[in-house]
């Protein structure tokens, strides 16, 4: 598949979403949003790939810049991409001259890693691969995603130019580098899913010099695995057990990829979070500076694992994007 074989065909959204809470609705008409529903992004194996599409209706002259959003749900939940999106904030991003664009991924429940940033990754090369057809600035791309899509959206912005996660679904000849990531509550290091932290993992964080989280319960030595749970979690993801995947397991760790480009960071997590804990996000953003990017970590008070409850925590987002993104 490559930017040339055809023109982009969009379909658009006539009366209501199906299948979304009110809660995850919006009047897209009345916002003066054109939606457009299930546009093919690309190949996730042998199937076809979709993305929802929200493009102001106002006209410009200017190319327009874009915000991606990443559904959580522990990468195993399906039907997320229209079911649980900040939609207010998205419209509201419309409403600043933003396109935005929700984007599903390959659960592991399907296809374990490096599968579905394969997929996050597919979706940034199709919407450069389309710039011209859709007003945007291909130079001027966000990610923001929460929980296991603020994983991905990390990755996606602290990857870039790992031909190992590239994956094959189109588009290759574009880049996934994005300029600007927002990452709620998931942090940078994934090498805590095993039962244990591998010797070469260990090794390579001392090397960076940066700080590893571990679950609680989780074993710093491969003497005791005895964490039955956290070896299935991590099986799960990687289709084989902790200690046969220590490449793997950092290959999809923003956090040891602080040593190369990166684009700005926002991190924002609940001080309450029991789920994933804030010193992910923190431990993050501290090795984010040790290396001299340009990064921001906001914590939450008396908030937990989901999204914020307060507009001012989306008007940070925004206002982030806005900064970044915005000529």
């Amino acid at each position: 598949m490559t930017g040339g074989e055809k023109m982009l065909e969009l379909k658009k959204l006539s009366g209501e979403e199906t299948g979304v809470s009110d809660e995850f609705k919006a009047d897209w008409e009345a916002e003066k949003i054109d939606f457009y529903e299930d546009v093919a992004y690309g190949m996730g194996g042998e199937h076809p790939m979709y993305l929802d599409l929200m493009i102001p209706q106002e006209k410009t002259e200017k190319k327009r810049p874009v915000i991606i959003w990443v559904h959580g749900g522990g990468w195993s939940i399906p039907e997320l991409t229209k079911k649980y999106r900040p939609v207010n904030a998205l419209v509201q991003a419309c409403r600043m001259g933003f396109v935005c664009a929700s984007i599903e991924y390959r659960l592991v429940t399907e296809k374990p890693f490096p599968a579905p940033i394969e997929d996050c990754k597919c979706a940034v090369r199709f919407l450069k691969a389309h710039a011209g057809e859709l007003g945007i600035d291909p130079d001027c791309i966000g990610i923001w995603g929460e929980s296991a899509g603020g994983q991905l959206a990390a990755l996606v912005g602290a990857s870039y130019g790992n031909p190992r996660l590239e994956g094959n679904g189109g588009w290759q000849e574009y880049s996934s580098e994005v300029k600007a990531v927002c990452d709620w509550y998931c942090g940078g290091d994934m090498t805590h899913m095993g039962a244990y932290v591998c010797p070469e993992v260990q090794a390579r964080a001392e090397e960076l010099g940066i700080r590893l989280t571990l679950m609680p319960g989780q074993l710093e030595k491969q003497e005791d695995p005895k964490n039955s749970a956290q070896r299935e979690i991590f099986e799960q993801m990687f289709g084989v057990p902790g200690s046969q995947a220590p490449e793997l397991s950092m290959d999809i760790s923003p956090i040891f990829y602080v040593d190369q480009k990166q684009p700005a960071y926002l991190l924002m997590h609940g001080d309450s979070d029991q789920a994933v804990t804030p010193e992910f996000s923190y431990n993050y953003y501290d090795a984010l500076l040790k290396y001299g990017h340009d990064a921001t970590f906001v914590l939450v008070p008396r908030q937990g694992h989901g999204f914020f409850k307060g507009e001012g925590y989306y008007d940070i987002v925004l206002n982030f994007f806005k900064k970044k993104l915005v000529p």
